[in-house]
């Protein structure tokens, strides 16, 4: 009787062994369902709206986060240097790595459009249908400000992280200061960031972000360098959508 015990206490041992242990379900981020609007100005002129979104949609099937960026001149900027620019980036919810990107800009004469999907299994990202060696990136230049957000940055010490962008680029944020910052939507605490990068850039060169010093690491304020001069975006509305974007629904095969 001891050894029929015995035995079905090592058959079930060796069964708990053989289960694959299953990654931690996390919290949903606070950033999803939030839609943050930003006064832009450029040179100092207002010069339109910059538009942050984050969502819940479906990719291939499965969950997926979806983050999106808007950056729209007015008419009277428009005449000098318009500005038409649209990112999406698809991301695994567990691991937080980038399925799939998307870009299309306008910025005076230089207009691009850009699409990367990420294959792990193979090691490669493909850049508008052309393979790439992806090395170790799991990142976009979109879905790594978002990430940030779910970052401690109380410490001094920078954060490294490799973003694809056409290859893959190291990426250093440095931790700056803490600095009061005043917006139209209000006077916050803020953690000043700079991401480094010799190739991976969200909005021109020289990016700057201001998150606030909370659990949420709101994105209060933006500062940028395009052609025509310094971009700087001011929070003046969070606004809360639907978690879940049905209509954003992706299919890779097309």
């Amino acid at each position: 009787m001891k050894r029929y015990r015995v035995g079905l206490a090592a058959a079930a041992l060796l069964w708990l062994a053989a289960e694959p242990i299953l990654p931690q379900a996390r919290p949903d981020p606070p950033f999803l369902g939030e839609r943050l609007r930003y006064a832009m100005t450029i040179l100092g002129i207002a010069g339109g709206e910059l538009t942050l979104t984050a969502e819940e949609t479906h990719w291939n099937g499965r969950l997926a986060y979806k983050f999106s960026l808007s950056a729209l001149s007015n008419d009277f900027l428009s005449k000098l240097f318009p500005v038409r620019d649209y990112m999406v980036s698809w991301v695994e919810p567990k691991t937080f790595r980038s399925l799939r990107f998307e870009k299309h800009t306008v910025e005076g004469k230089r207009v691009r459009d850009e699409l990367t999907e990420f294959d792990y299994e193979k090691g490669v990202a493909k850049v508008d249908g052309a393979a790439r060696n992806l090395g170790d990136a799991t990142l976009d230049s979109l879905s790594s400000v978002y990430y940030l957000r779910t970052l401690d940055l109380d410490k001094e010490k920078p954060i490294d992280l490799v973003v694809f962008s056409d290859e893959p680029h190291s990426l250093r944020v440095e931790i700056q200061a803490r600095e009061k910052v005043v917006t139209p939507a209000g006077s916050f605490d803020t953690i000043r960031v700079e991401p480094r990068s010799e190739g991976a850039h969200l909005l021109g060169r020289n990016l700057v972000l201001w998150l606030t010093a909370d659990e949420r690491k709101l994105l209060v304020q933006i500062k940028s360098k395009l052609k025509a001069g310094t971009l700087i975006g001011k929070l003046k509305a969070v606004e809360k959508t639907d978690k879940t974007s049905p209509q954003s629904t992706v299919d890779s095969r097309q």
